[in-house]
């Protein structure tokens, strides 16, 4: 998911304006009063304190109105200028009419204008050198979107020629579908042709997508509805480029991309300022935690080197985000040659569908069935946190041989990022079936928000102490 993963731009974004809004709000105070970069300025910002955060509040919420916290990675530099100058004049307006109403007197028309001028062109500045830079950033392949483009005429070249000369967009074209199928294995502007429309519930399993873009006229394919459906169905986003198409559980959203209206159907989450927090939260949480359980780590470490041979953590690839593959931690709570063991033990799995999981696993350690009853074999996965490959409160990330049984409607569970804990861990574990725990998963996706991570971890932690589900 895209605007997921520009959690961190956002985040750097929305610093630059606070340290800019408070910049600008000294240079003024000093400007207009003379007064002397020391006490006399910090108090006499100490008594107008209410005038910088309102107008911060207000800023933040204009500027994110005007894309600049959202989609402003396709925003061009006149767009910048234009855009952050109608952004501040809105926001002067309103605090001049606060002024005023509330007869501030010593807070001049004059110091409110010195205040906009200085924001408003340090604000011009840093936007262009921020873009420049996260514009680099992704020309070289950090936060990077795979898309997969739906057509091969005169708008699917346009979009392959603007995302393909503009690397600092952050886009990967990975190939194009046509309704020919006399076009599969030919390339347009050097991109791959890789399947029919008929052929894209396919295309978009076997390979990482991000996101669909529907580029060629709405009258040449027969099941554009069907074709949005197919991707909310796993979760990834599809953008539609012509006419307007009503999804069934997917929110709609209008922005403009290289200059062209384009609708856009997504079924995740995407409260970018609530999502920011989660973000945050997830890192700064998962830092302390790793710190303040270090004794932990480092006992439980020795444990499993003197209990069983092999090595102290279970590394194992996992299917997280839109079906990437990271190397996913555990300590290591079975016998060393676990692995080759489980073809023996597949009869015995008490799980339906692709999860293998058996209550009384021999494999299992005597120390590894008391890390798994007290979650304490969980604790290196604070690890993948910190590093942004999984979350805090999320679907569980699944083994990519399970994924790759999954149903079509099952993959949606991948399009949000995996985590630690979720409703599943909560709601019994081992004890509920396959298919209600992917519902679970669904369900969470569907009503996600920050007071429902926050529920969910307080749940989390009777669980954990009582073990309940646990295997």
């Amino acid at each position: 998911m895209h605007r997921e993963r520009s959690i961190t731009l956002t985040a750097i974004s929305i610093l630059v304006d606070i340290l800019i809004v408070v910049s600008s709000f000294f240079i003024a105070s000093h400007l207009r009063s003379n007064l002397p970069m020391d006490g006399q300025l910090l108090s006499f910002a100490g008594s107008n304190g209410w005038f910088l955060l309102t107008f911060l509040f207000l800023l933040v919420g204009s500027n994110y109105l005007h894309g600049f916290y959202t989609f402003g990675r396709t925003m061009t530099r006149g767009e910048i200028l234009t855009q952050t100058i109608q952004s501040t004049v809105i926001v002067l307006v309103c605090m001049t009419l606060i002024v005023f109403a509330f007869k501030v007197e010593h807070l001049s028309r004059l110091f409110v204008a010195i205040f906009g001028l200085t924001y408003a062109f340090s604000a011009i500045v840093a936007k262009i050198i921020l873009k420049s830079v996260t514009g680099r950033l992704q020309s070289k392949g950090y936060n990077v979107s795979n898309v997969l483009v739906i057509g091969t005429g005169r708008q699917a070249k346009y979009l392959i020629d603007h995302i393909s000369t503009q690397s600092d967009l952050g886009y990967k074209i990975i190939g194009c579908v046509d309704v020919e199928k006399a076009m599969v294995g030919e390339s347009v502007k050097g991109i791959p042709i890789l399947g029919t429309v008929e052929q894209l519930d396919d295309l978009i399993v076997q390979n990482q997508v991000d996101e669909v873009f529907f580029a060629m006229p709405v009258h040449l394919v027969d099941n554009v509805q069907e074709l949005i459906w197919s991707c909310e169905e796993v979760g990834i986003r599809f953008s539609l480029m012509t006419d307007f198409i009503q999804p069934s559980i997917a929110m709609t959203s209008v922005r403009y991309f290289l200059g062209i209206p384009v609708l856009t159907f997504s079924t995740t989450p995407s409260a970018v300022g609530q999502l920011l927090i989660k973000t945050l939260f997830d890192r700064i949480m998962a830092a302390v935690g790793i710190i303040i359980l270090f004794p932990v780590f480092f006992c439980i470490s020795i444990a499993i080197k003197l209990s069983s041979r092999g090595p102290i953590l279970f590394v194992q690839k996992r299917s997280g985000l839109n079906g990437r593959i990271f190397n996913f931690y555990k300590f290591r709570t079975m016998v060393e040659n676990a692995e080759d063991l489980r073809s023996e033990l597949e009869e015995l799995n008490e799980m339906n569908g692709p999860v293998f999981k058996i209550a009384n696993d021999p494999r299992v350690t005597t120390l590894g069935r008391f890390l798994r009853k007290t979650s304490l074999d969980e604790l290196p996965q604070l690890f993948n946190v910190f590093t942004g490959d999984m979350s805090l409160v999320g679907p569980r990330p699944p083994i990519p041989k399970e994924v790759e049984k999954y149903e079509r409607w099952q993959r949606r569970r991948l399009s949000m990022r995996p985590g630690i804990t979720c409703i599943w861990q909560v709601s019994g574990r081992n004890e509920i079936d396959f298919d209600e725990w992917m519902k679970l998963d669904l369900k969470y996706i569907d009503n996600w928000s920050l007071k429902l991570d926050f529920v969910i971890l307080l749940k989390t932690l009777p669980v954990v102490l009582t073990g309940r589900g646990a295997s």
